[in-house]
């Protein structure tokens, strides 16, 4: 079995510079992040077709949420006529969040690898608060990056609400930040938006991914 290395490497090599949602999502599994269930047996689904050419899904149609498991199948392969090259992705819905977290690495021209965390999903445009930080981070400085932000509240049982499990979207962010300082010669951006953090002690999920090559190597 090829390691995360040489799945990147040869990539880059192809030419490839968008890695869309599937494939985005497997090397994260691989890396330790925790992403929804694939091919459920049960319960609501989220149907999704995955194409480099339209990273951006739902503006093209390209998602199908709340589906039931005897339905996926099907409207999976009304998808795939929509991009035939496409892959079809069929997960579990995670519908007991109690916040949206975004997670995205880039590379700033003058510190290098850095990784931004804030308040994602629906609120991603509404709350302008983002912490930046360099990547790698460990636990402490994951933590105290996102304990800076007001949007904490919303996993600290705001008004009555549940708590949010704070040390699953920790270790989430400390994983993601050492794979992308780990593969930060070849990988140009990563995106996570929305990371679900469920009820304390249940955990955090990787709901949406998108990794971007770095188009130097596209010709090595």
């Amino acid at each position: 079995m090829s390691t995360i290395a040489q799945d990147l490497a040869r990539w880059a090599r192809a030419g490839r510079t968008v890695v869309h949602e599937a494939d985005a999502k497997a090397l994260l599994t691989r890396a330790g992040i925790p992403v929804p269930l694939r091919n459920p047996l049960s319960g609501a689904c989220a149907v999704k077709l995955c194409s480099d050419r339209h990273p951006h899904k739902t503006e093209h149609g390209l998602v199908k949420l709340n589906v039931s498991v005897s339905e996926a199948p099907q409207i999976g392969s009304e998808l795939g006529e929509i991009v035939p090259d496409g892959i079809v992705l069929i997960e579990a819905m995670v519908d007991d969040g109690v916040a949206e977290w975004i997670i995205g690495c880039r590379h700033d021209p003058t510190f290098g690898p850095i990784v931004v965390i804030g308040v994602g999903g629906i609120l991603v445009e509404l709350v302008d608060e983002a912490t930046a930080r360099l990547a790698p981070l460990d636990h402490e400085m994951a933590r105290r990056a996102i304990e800076s932000q007001r949007a904490v509240g919303l996993l600290r049982g705001l008004r009555g609400k549940r708590l949010g499990d704070l040390t699953a979207l920790v270790d989430l962010v400390t994983t993601v930040s050492q794979f992308f300082a780990e593969h930060a010669a070849v990988i140009e951006q990563i995106e996570i938006n929305p990371v679900i953090v469920r009820p304390d002690g249940l955990g955090a999920v990787a709901a949406d991914a998108l990794i971007v090559l770095r188009s130097t190597l596209t010709h090595g």
